[in-house]
């Protein structure tokens, strides 16, 4: 069953929109995060390092991430809701996912997005704390983004990906545990 969801949202059409490189949002959205994955980069490579020909050392890893975040944060001490979200994109992704909502895999995607991997479920016992250079907390659970979701949001680098926390999409950065900026309300 969800390899057949899988494969029809995969042949559904995407908003050009979000696909067109030479659209003045997508184009300063593409950028904001080139600038954001280039500092990325930098804190990545001034954080402890984690010897890659031995067995991963679990404390190691922890001060990697941990010297990682703080990099970041230190680059970015007034960063806020909007920097890479700015409103131009926000339309644009607004309208991209209502439009994916809309279709006819949008229920089930609706109910993947809001459902048990959501952090603001009602199930879910750990609170995210909604707020750009937040850590992620390591026992919420990280939402499932749907493919058609994703087919119609523009490519991000390997290691920053689009997740939901409640209605509210973000950027987090998967190996800084961090949220990166926030565009609120994203679903309605």
């Amino acid at each position: 069953m969800f390899l057949a969801w899988l494969l029809m949202a995969l042949t559904l059409s995407v908003s050009p929109y979000l696909t067109d490189k030479d659209d003045p949002a997508v184009k300063d959205f593409h950028q904001r995060v080139q600038r954001y994955w280039d500092l990325h980069k930098k804190a990545d490579a001034a954080a402890p390092p984690v010897d890659k020909k031995k067995e991963p050392d679990t404390a190691a890893i922890l001060a990697h991430e941990q010297g990682l975040a703080a990099g970041i944060r230190a680059e970015r001490k007034t960063a806020a809701d909007g920097d890479i979200f700015t409103p131009a994109i926000q339309r644009a992704l607004g309208a991209a996912i209502r439009h994916q909502l809309a279709s006819g895999t949008g229920k089930k995607a609706r109910e993947i997005i809001l459902g048990e991997g959501n952090p603001k479920n009602p199930e879910s016992a750990a609170k995210v704390e909604l707020a750009v250079n937040a850590k992620y907390p390591s026992n919420a659970p990280v939402s499932t983004v749907p493919p058609s979701i994703l087919m119609a949001l523009p490519q991000l680098p390997m290691g920053l990906e689009y997740r939901f926390v409640g209605k509210h999409l973000i950027l987090y950065d998967e190996k800084a545990n961090l949220i990166v900026d926030i565009f609120r309300n994203a679903i309605r």
